[in-house]
């Protein structure tokens, strides 16, 4: 190692340890509990919005006057933009490049480049003119959304016994505040103006600015990151040598980097099987994005502005008992529990859609489907892997295997787009053929393959803890 690079060491190392030396404001946790469930607002609005409005954008960018999503005009358009929709997140296999910058440079840095991302990407899409456009800006949302550094954040400050509660009551929060999609929708949603959609997009875009460029100014670097990389800094460079022989000879390496977290998923029993089970879980996910053009097929603009109102609070319950449930029953218990309860949702959304039950009956059942749904995922690819992971890692193993897991998603779009487009059975049914065996095989892996990651302490777990 040079000179060079020795003193730039040196000075980080100095600064890292100023940060950690500086007390904790009076009420820290409280004010990093607050902004940090205002930006995971924000990143559920973003991603949630582009489903929502999906009919309303089509009807505006394809001059569709019909305003149906049953004409010829409608379908057309849909089975042109939902896959270039599909092939395009997989310019999302890049963030695991982008996350793992994270272990390097650190969280709060991050935490503000993601939320104003977010704010930036909504702007494209408001802003479009054209079907180009509007997939930048939806990529640009996709690419932000995913990193979930707030989750992140809230895993390594948190008490580690309130670990799951604190995460998931911040996400219920958030995800009730979904609900002002709705009321934006009935704010700004107009029959008569085809462009009226853009104006529901106008003050997330705001509040992801703002909210992100306060973040940096509000919240400390996380404790568990200072620990880490002062202790990597003050290691002479012999003994990093000697600990990267070892790590290589015994295939425990535990530093950063998307290569390294490849190889460690896969080296590592416990998340191998955490990846196979949340790849086959992610199939299920599809019908989140086209839940939508079920809904305006079922429903006036008013029922489904009323149906957008309504579902978040559900979903937001559902995500708060699940993170109480996942402290008090454990990891594996509680996916089993939300699996089932996001099936026996799904069913009761597609039967309030075909029997006519109306909108708040809708809600309740696709509420139910979603916080079941979501809460089981961020289980899967967030909570699972980030206790399962050493701290020098953890960030690039969560944006690794959130990829990873997340290509499983293209299974369960590529066989709903494929049967769809023969156009023989009606969507809301595809959604129930689809899903229903993908969770069973996956719970099954669940259960049987993996190792309950409840309660450990994250600045102790090794690479061997869950051999």
């Amino acid at each position: 190692m040079d000179t060079r690079q020795l003193e730039k060491e040196k000075k980080e190392l100095e600064k890292l340890d100023k940060i950690a030396a500086k007390p904790l404001p009076l009420h820290y946790l409280g004010i990093i509990m607050t902004v940090l469930t205002i930006i995971y607002i924000v990143d559920e609005i973003t991603s949630n919005m582009n489903a929502a409005m999906q009919p309303y954008v089509l009807f505006d960018l394809f001059n569709i006057t019909s305003r149906s999503v049953d004409s010829a005009e409608y379908k057309s358009a849909f089975n042109l933009v939902a896959p270039i929709q599909q092939i395009s997140t997989l310019l999302m296999v890049i963030t695991p490049f982008y996350k793992a910058l994270a272990d390097r440079f650190g969280r709060r840095i991050f935490l503000m480049i993601n939320t104003i991302g977010m704010g930036l990407g909504m702007l494209v899409v408001m802003t479009s003119t054209g079907v180009v456009q509007y997939i930048v800006g939806m990529v640009c949302m996709l690419f932000f959304t995913p990193n979930d550094m707030q989750v992140l954040y809230i895993m390594e400050t948190a008490p580690k016994e309130k670990r799951a509660t604190y995460s998931f009551i911040a996400k219920g929060v958030a995800l009730m505040s979904v609900s002002l999609i709705g009321v934006f929708s009935k704010m700004f949603l107009n029959d008569s103006d085809p462009g009226s959609w853009r104006m529901v997009y106008f003050i997330p875009v705001v509040a992801a600015v703002v909210i992100g460029g306060l973040s940096y100014f509000c919240v400390r670097e996380t404790p568990v990151f200072l620990e880490q990389r002062r202790g990597y800094l003050r290691m002479t460079p012999e003994e990093r040598a000697a600990k990267a022989e070892e790590d290589a000879k015994n295939a425990t390496s535990e530093e950063g980097g998307v290569f390294k977290a490849i190889h460690f998923i896969f080296a590592n029993k416990q998340l191998r099987w955490i990846f196979i089970a949340g790849f086959v879980f992610f199939a299920t996910t599809f019908y989140t994005s086209y839940y939508s053009t079920v809904l305006e097929g079922a429903m006036g603009t008013e029922m489904v502005a009323t149906m957008l109102v309504i579902y978040p609070f559900f979903n937001g319950i559902m995500t708060i008992l699940a993170g109480m449930f996942s402290d008090k029953l454990g990891r594996k218990k509680v996916c089993l529990l939300l699996g089932s309860i996001a099936i026996v949702g799904l069913l009761l959304f597609v039967m309030a859609c075909r029997l006519g039950l109306g909108p708040v009956v809708a809600a309740i059942g696709y509420g139910c489907s979603i916080g079941g749904l979501w809460s089981m995922s961020d289980t899967l690819i967030l909570t699972m892997p980030a206790e399962s992971s050493p701290s020098g890692m953890r960030s690039s193993v969560m944006g690794t295997i959130s990829v990873m897991i997340g290509a499983g998603m293209f299974i369960g779009q590529f066989a709903f787009l494929g049967i769809n487009a023969l156009d023989i059975v009606p969507m809301d049914a595809l959604f129930m053929i689809i899903c229903i065996p993908f969770m069973v095989i996956s719970l099954i892996i669940l259960m049987t393959k993996v190792k309950e990651t409840s309660g450990v302490d994250l600045e102790k777990v090794t690479a061997d803890t869950f051999k």
